[in-house]
């Protein structure tokens, strides 16, 4: 797990860039403490410049279930 202020720095770095973030996050449901991991897109500035990647097959134990739009 990326530690909160480390993010923090990167989300300081991008804030004012032109770059768009793409955060794979499909397992930020798995995990073991008291303390959830933080998400790029929770940090100011940052909702508007990050695409999450995630799912609900690891997090229900579905690995192999496909769900997709067309």
């Amino acid at each position: 797990m990326i530690p909160p202020a480390d993010i923090a720095a990167i989300a300081g770095m991008l804030r004012e860039r032109d770059v768009m973030v793409l955060s794979d996050e499909i397992y930020s449901q798995l995990y073991y403490g008291a303390e959830a991991p933080a998400s790029i897109a929770s940090f100011p500035g940052m909702q508007e410049k990050t695409i999450i990647l995630d799912g609900f097959s690891k997090t229900y134990a579905m690995t192999g279930w496909r769900l997709a739009t067309a």
